[in-house]
C-alpha cells in the first residue's frame, strides 16, 4: 500500500510538471542579426612604415549569439578599406558586406512562427581615427573613435516585421544600425617591419531598442577586443565581440 501511495504521488507530481511545461509561454526576443557584430578592426600603417597609406582587403567568418541565448548567427563577410598615418594621427575608412544564416533554437518545431534557419545579409560602411604617440617600436594609439553604419536585409529581417505585434515576441524591426564608441590600441613591430602586431579594445553603443520596456537596453552596449598580426603583406585578425567573434584573413596593398 505504501508503495502504491508513493507511486501515485510521483505520478501526480510528474503530471503537474508536464502540464506546467506544456502551458509555459515562450518569450522570443528578435533583433537585428548583426547586433554587436557590425564593428570590426580596421588595420592601419604604423608610424615606422616607409609608406604611410595602404589599402586592405579581407574575408571574415562571423559567429554571433542572437538576442535569445540559444539562437545563433553564422556569416561570411568581405571587407575593403583604406588607411593613412600622419604625425600623431591615423585614420581609416571602408565598406563591407556579409551574408549568412540566422538559426532559431528557441521556438520549438510545430509552434507558430517556428523556423530553422533564415537568410541574413548586410552592407555597410565604417571609419576610425586615432591619436598616437611613439616609443621605440611601439605606436600607442591612446584614444580613438570608431563608427559603423549598416543595413540588414533578407528573410530574417522580413520575419521580424511579421512577428512585431505577436504577444510574447519582443521585437526590434529596424534594419539600419549605427554603432559608435571609443577605442585604445597598442601597435608594434618585431625585429623588422615585416612582422607587425596590434591589440585594440573598443567600447561603444548601438542605437535601437526592443518594443517591450523590460528589454529596452538589451545588447545596446557594444564591446570588442581584437588582436592583429601582419606578416609582410598578409594579415589576420581575431576579434571577440559582445555576442560572438570574428576571424579574418587579408592582404595589404
Amino acid at each position: 500500500m505504501e508503495n502504491f501511495k508513493v507511486t501515485f504521488l510521483l505520478c501526480c507530481i510528474a503530471f503537474i510538471l508536464c502540464s506546467c511545461r506544456m502551458t509555459k509561454e515562450v518569450i522570443s526576443l528578435n533583433g537585428p542579426a548583426f547586433y554587436n557584430n557590425d564593428i570590426s578592426y580596421q588595420p592601419k600603417p604604423i608610424s615606422a612604415d616607409t609608406i604611410h597609406h595602404a589599402s586592405y582587403i579581407s574575408a571574415s567568418i562571423i559567429n554571433g549569439q542572437g538576442a535569445n541565448q540559444n539562437d545563433a548567427l553564422t556569416a561570411g563577410q568581405l571587407n575593403l578599406g583604406m588607411a593613412y598615418t600622419v604625425k600623431h594621427f591615423n585614420f581609416a575608412y571602408g565598406a563591407f558586406g556579409a551574408a549568412g544564416g540566422f538559426n532559431n533554437a528557441t521556438i520549438g518545431g510545430g509552434a507558430p512562427y517556428y523556423f530553422n534557419n533564415k537568410f541574413v545579409g548586410l552592407v555597410g560602411v565604417r571609419a576610425s581615427v586615432n591619436y598616437y604617440i611613439t616609443s621605440g617600436h611601439v605606436d600607442i594609439r591612446i584614444i580613438g573613435i570608431e563608427a559603423a553604419y549598416s543595413h540588414e536585409f533578407g528573410a530574417y529581417a522580413d520575419y521580424r516585421q511579421q512577428v512585431a505585434t505577436v504577444p510574447d515576441f519582443y521585437t526590434n524591426t529596424r534594419t539600419n544600425l549605427f554603432t559608435i564608441g571609443g577605442s585604445t590600441e597598442v601597435a608594434w613591430y618585431g625585429r623588422d617591419l615585416s612582422w607587425q602586431y596590434g591589440l585594440r579594445l573598443f567600447i561603444g553603443r548601438t542605437d535601437g531598442s526592443y518594443v517591450n520596456s523590460l528589454y529596452s537596453d538589451i545588447s545596446r552596449t557594444a564591446g570588442a577586443l581584437a588582436y592583429f598580426m601582419q606578416i609582410r603583406r598578409y594579415f589576420m585578425v581575431g576579434e571577440l565581440t559582445g555576442s560572438g567573434g570574428h576571424f579574418s584573413l587579408g592582404y595589404r596593398f
